[in-house]
């Protein structure tokens, strides 16, 4: 059986450097820091996770597994956050360019006509915007749905 109780000594003091500096990446990746005390707290929760990996572990394989596996916690709860931080005016600026290309073609005139088509493009970019499971997904899926409403595929009867 092979001694990891002085796995810790053998750990080079750069590894719990470059750990940390990739937690804080992960933690900022959804949401950039806007001022300092932002900077501070994300530091906290890595300096935090770190620590707890550290110490928690009984060898330097445990140790980056737990460190991998918080990593790929925070990943996942940012892309299920991702919804939390994209701005309410970039969806009505895709609901506009949704509104503006259904007009171009259908024959719309009047304040009715256009208010129901916002609200049809309302719909659209809502249901893509709660299907989607990340904010690239949901631009790629928004840029595929406007592609084929602009150039729908004609079928021969």
């Amino acid at each position: 059986m092979m001694d990891t109780s002085n796995w810790r000594d053998q750990l080079h003091p750069q590894t719990r450097q470059l750990v940390f500096n990739n937690i804080m990446h992960t933690l900022t990746l959804g949401h950039r820091p806007e001022n300092f005390d932002e900077v501070l707290d994300f530091q906290k929760i890595a300096l935090n996770i770190e620590l707890k990996s550290y110490a928690g572990a009984t060898s330097q394989a445990v140790y980056l597994a737990q460190i991998a596996s918080k990593m790929l916690m925070l990943e996942k709860a940012r892309e299920r956050e991702w919804r939390d931080f994209f701005l309410p005016d970039s969806r009505e600026r895709i609901v506009y360019k949704i509104t503006k290309m259904l007009t171009r073609h259908l024959d719309v005139t009047d304040a009715e006509g256009s208010q129901e088509l916002w609200r049809i493009a309302e719909r659209i970019e809502e249901e893509i915007f709660y299907k989607a499971s990340s904010e690239s997904d949901y631009l790629r899926k928004i840029s595929l749905k406007m592609l084929k409403m602009e150039n729908p595929t004609r079928r021969s009867h």
